[in-house]
């Protein structure tokens, strides 16, 4: 029986959680990895904000890696479903981002190895 995973890079201004979304994340913990830019790659006037969205994830068990100047938006999701696009998986944004759905173990593949 497969596990479920969930991997997301994304990049932005703002994570907002809804505490529905946060629960979630929690309960599925060890299968979750957030890749995002680290709070010195955001405006100093956001980075306390990041850092504080941050540490809420990795004192809950979510694993958190930084990688510097990321700019892709996306999820993989038990290894083959993808979402991919523009909208800020972890925050919220324009109502003219767009997001699709890939199905492609060898897609999610590659993103989740590139990416980590």
């Amino acid at each position: 029986m497969s596990q479920a995973s969930l991997h997301i890079a994304r990049h932005g201004k703002r994570w907002l959680f809804t505490m529905s979304a946060l629960s979630y994340l929690i309960a599925v913990k060890d299968k979750v990895t957030i890749i995002t830019k680290p709070p010195e790659d955001y405006l100093e006037k956001d980075r306390a904000n990041i850092t504080e969205c941050m540490d809420l994830l990795i004192n809950n068990g979510i694993w958190v890696k930084t990688k510097p100047k990321i700019h892709q938006k996306y999820a993989v999701i038990d290894q083959r479903t993808i979402w991919y696009g523009s909208i800020n998986l972890l925050s919220y944004g324009k109502s003219e981002e767009s997001i699709m759905r890939i199905e492609s173990i060898d897609i999610a593949e590659e993103l989740v190895t590139k990416i980590l």
